[in-house]
């Protein structure tokens, strides 16, 4: 009896409670603090992406200072061939010079022998080279037509010796400016790649800390946040893609219909042409026909040239290039463990008996000029403000994408080639 009381009263105690409303005050702080909320984890997405870009930028710029190290080394190469080829010239010119000359002095032993005074000896004895040699000899009336043939051409020999040695001298301070230029390039380079790892760190470490603190506002986990950040990287990444690829394709279209203008009016040039020398060999034809001439029988025309040859292979160079895959990008690399962009394109066409330069710049002008639409397996893409300048290669294999050696910290991969910096044109080896 005494239970039933207590759960009888406990009830009527607890229907006697009225509810409990939030006031408009906790309302409104509730909604404020849910719109702060929101208000930070849009602000630590901007910052997140911001970061990204800021990554993006020191890496490029580190990628571009190495291709401009890759370019004065080039530059040094061909200087120092020009420096060797200089000298090899300025030796032989002056081996031509002392065989005129020793010709030269044979004629004074012989001067000599036949009994010539002593003046005319020491003219020919004394001299300091061909040229003075024969400044002096021509004065000496007892020199034949023959000697002084011969001592023009010593003069001419000891005149050609003495520029070739000029010119190599020229070609070798080249060679030492251009061996300070690639000094100075590497420096550079050196820093550029010091700086992209210590702001990939730091910048690593914020994006980090970036993560926590959007794990923590929306009650996820890290992992979950990065995979979250990586996703809409991809994505943002995948809009600008397609919005290169369509501007490519209308810059493509643009070209197609100017080429197909161009087409219509070489045509109707050639058909305005050929009417012409049709009614002109009409008339020739009549002409000759009225004076009892036989009509002159039209000559054959050749028939076209075949068509060019592409180079063969392009299964051995993209073999190549895959099987790189996950190796570490190294400024200046080509092999067979690291890698920089030219260095890989370089290596890669090796495979199939082409011969490229290290160097972006001159990979461009070693390529024949092949529109983005019309690419092929084994093309090279460049990007930058223009091919001689370009920054970056890449091997073209197909579907819009490439295998390229992108930049310090990151492995050679595949990778789309719609960017904002893409070249209109490849280069076909």
């Amino acid at each position: 009896m005494v239970g039933v009381l207590a759960v009888s009263m406990a009830l009527s105690a607890a229907a006697d409670q009225k509810p409990v409303y939030p006031s408009k005050s906790q309302v409104a702080r509730a909604k404020t603090a849910v719109t702060t909320t929101s208000s930070e984890i849009a602000s630590l997405d901007a910052q997140y992406v911001s970061a990204s870009a800021r990554l993006a930028q020191v890496q490029d710029r580190a990628a571009a200072a190495a291709e401009a190290y890759n370019g004065a080394r080039y530059e040094l190469d061909k200087r120092s061939a020009e420096t060797v080829a200089a000298k090899q010239r300025a030796a032989r010119a002056q081996d031509i010079a002392d065989a005129a000359g020793l010709q030269v002095r044979r004629y004074a032993a012989s001067v000599y022998q036949q009994g010539g005074n002593l003046g005319e000896l020491d003219a020919y004895l004394s001299s300091t080279g061909p040229q003075d040699l024969m400044d002096r000899a021509t004065a000496l009336e007892a020199v034949s037509d023959a000697r002084t043939q011969s001592l023009q051409k010593a003069g001419a020999a000891s005149i050609v010796a003495d520029t070739m040695r000029k010119q190599a001298a020229q070609a070798e301070a080249a060679q030492l400016k251009a061996a300070q230029v690639a000094q100075a390039a590497r420096n550079a380079a050196q820093a550029q790649a010091d700086q992209a790892k210590a702001a990939a760190a730091q910048i690593q470490q914020q994006q980090s800390a970036l993560t926590t603190r959007l794990a923590s506002l929306r009650k996820t986990s890290v992992k979950l946040e990065k995979q979250r950040q990586d996703g809409l990287a991809a994505a943002a990444a995948a809009r600008a893609a397609a919005a290169e690829a369509a501007r490519q394709a209308q810059l493509a279209a643009e070209r197609a219909q100017a080429a197909r203008t161009a087409a219509a009016k070489k045509a109707a040039r050639e058909a305005a042409a050929e009417a012409a020398r049709q009614k002109a060999a009409a008339e020739a034809a009549e002409a000759a026909a009225a004076a009892n001439h036989p009509r002159p029988r039209p000559q054959p025309t050749e028939p076209p040239p075949p068509p060019p040859s592409t180079n063969g292979g392009v299964s051995a160079v993209l073999a190549y290039a895959r099987a790189q895959l996950g190796k570490p990008y190294q400024w200046g690399g080509d092999g067979p463990d690291t890698f920089d962009c030219s260095g890989l394109t370089m290596r890669a066409w090796q495979r199939a008996g082409v011969n490229l330069s290290h160097y972006t710049g001159a990979q461009w002008g070693e390529t024949a000029r092949v529109a983005i639409s019309d690419l092929r397996a084994g093309d090279l893409v460049f990007f930058g403000s223009s091919g001689a300048n370009s920054h970056h290669v890449g091997l073209y294999v197909g579907g819009g994408q490439m295998i390229e050696a992108p930049y310090t910290g990151a492995n050679v991969r595949y990778a789309s080639i719609y960017r904002s910096d893409l070249v209109p044109y490849g280069g076909r080896p």
